[in-house]
């Protein structure tokens, strides 16, 4: 018996641990169809509920205190933790996300063995987009992203999103395990052609961009501004004329925008006279555009984390952040069972914007303020309401040079391919950098960098499927775990799957 679950354990554990290596960082893209076997593989003998509930969770656990280790360097170097604290953070965080591993296990150890593999990759599709509301509202690290270094591989996102190619690349590893296994090779054989074909004709049909007007120049500045020199007012001049400098160095490009990263200047645009006034002046002598980030006031006297956008003309347009970030901008109600503040050196208490729209900065520029990015239908949203190019400005210095940053970055990828659209970043330390709707990387700055990129970007219009519909294959695979649960429980009383000898 103890054999049995050390064994299961051990496979579940092994599962979480590959899927992370899969993932942006390491990017040891080909487990990504490794893992789906050693979960399966874990629930392999018979199961109580609440024994593969563990299994679940004890793997989804493990997952993520790999995948996000760097959550340790967050909260011991910018939150105030011990070490000790930090690593207890970290555990937290993973006992949390990984609780959303729990309905996957359960869901598919409570079928037939034979249909395990069928209902597995469609119920880890709908986990996957669960947590992109509360209680976790964390989307970070979606299993398509495996693939964001590999354009030629993206193409289908247009049509049916990160959850269309994240089923493809499960159901595909899945099958690939039954066809091991032994007994359910006519299923894993079906599954494999099924995705295959499947993802093989959402590539096909895949629209591209549909671009409108004249190119853009665009300037990213990346002033390299570390966390101690933003939160050290000594050092706000230096950083300051940095910005500046940068700024004045694109502007003999003559480029028709500037971005600013998130926490590029430590004034406040709205209040700050002196500063808007030298921002307007810029803008005005230079022809450009200005794209910055600050914090803003609402009517009721809160606070957001806002982008403003300020035309040579003098026209200033204004989009408030509508996903903050869970305990770093403001605390969930549930949360403050636990903590009452947030856990890093940032207001805690930002207010969320409500309305997604475009920027007015000479074309209409959707935004996503750094966390938003991760989110496809705040993305999508922002194309639905007439953005032609999508700019994130963000904030990366938390993250040091861990694995984090090609996480997030990874994302903007996704979002770009999904949309068809420019994806424009830049971020206060990096990485920085233009997505061009195919989702090849056009130029790239890297963190810990101080400089600048010069781009050309091609407006579009036109809504992909992904788009349009947005997460449809969600509700396609709500479908599918809904039949093969049903077929699947008729079966549930034959033979089951031995565990094989030890």
């Amino acid at each position: 018996m103890w054999a049995s679950v050390l064994r299961g354990a051990g496979l579940a554990a092994a599962s979480g641990v590959v899927l992370a290596l899969a993932l942006p960082g390491l990017n040891w893209w080909p487990l990504v169809f490794v893992f789906p076997g050693l979960f399966l593989e874990s629930l392999r003998t018979p199961l109580r509920w609440w024994h593969a509930a563990l299994l679940g969770w004890f793997a989804g656990m493990v997952h993520w205190m790999v995948a996000s280790s760097w959550v340790v360097e967050v909260l011991a170097g910018f939150g105030g933790f011990s070490i000790l604290g930090a690593w207890g953070g970290l555990v937290v965080m993973g006992l949390f996300l990984g609780s959303t591993w729990i309905p996957v296990a359960v869901v598919t150890a409570a079928v037939s063995p034979r249909a395990r593999v069928l209902i597995f990759p469609a119920v880890w599709i709908l986990a996957e987009v669960a947590r992109r509301y509360s209680p976790y509202l964390f989307p970070w690290n979606t299993t398509a992203s495996c693939l964001a270094e590999m354009a030629s591989t993206l193409a289908s996102l247009s049509v049916w999103g990160a959850t269309g190619v994240g089923w493809a690349l499960v159901a595909l590893g899945a099958g690939a395990w039954a066809l091991c296994c032994g007994s359910n090779r006519r299923a894993g054989a079906a599954l494999i052609g099924v995705a295959g074909v499947t993802a093989g004709v959402m590539t096909l049909v895949a629209p591209g961009p549909e671009y409108s007007g004249k190119a853009l120049t665009v300037a990213l500045i990346q002033p390299g501004t570390t966390l101690e020199e933003r939160w050290n007012p000594d050092m706000w001049p230096e950083t300051t004329q940095r910005v500046w400098a940068l700024s004045q160095a694109a502007s003999v490009r003559g480029p028709d925008l500037v971005l600013w990263p998130e926490s590029a200047m430590p004034y406040r645009f709205e209040t700050d006279v002196v500063y808007s006034d030298q921002v307007r002046r810029f803008a005005q002598s230079t022809g450009s555009a200005v794209v910055l980030n600050s914090v803003a006031r609402t009517a009721d006297g809160g606070y957001t984390n806002s982008v403003f956008a300020l035309r040579p003309d003098g026209v200033v347009s204004r989009y408030d952040k509508v996903r903050l970030v869970p305990f770093g901008e403001y605390v969930p109600l549930w949360g403050r069972v636990f903590v009452s503040d947030s856990l890093v050196r940032e207001i805690g208490a930002f207010t969320a914007g409500t309305e997604v729209v475009p920027l007015d900065a000479g074309i209409p520029l959707g935004l996503a303020v750094c966390y938003e990015i991760v989110f496809p239908n705040v993305v999508a949203r922002q194309v639905r309401a007439g953005a032609e190019v999508l700019a994130t400005l963000t904030n990366d210095a938390w993250y040091g040079t861990s694995w984090a940053l090609d996480q997030h970055f990874a994302q903007a990828i996704l979002r770009a391919v999904e949309t068809r659209r420019w994806v424009i970043r830049a971020a206060l330390t990096g990485i920085s950098g233009a997505i061009d709707p195919s989702g090849h990387v056009v130029d790239r700055l890297e963190a810990g960098k101080e400089g600048l990129l010069i781009v050309e970007v091609q407006p579009a219009v036109g809504r992909t499927p992904a788009v349009r519909w947005g997460d449809w294959w969600a509700w396609v695979c709500f479908v599918m775990v809904g039949a093969v649960f049903i077929l699947g429980r008729q079966g549930r009383s034959g033979p089951e799957i031995q565990p094989r000898p030890s």
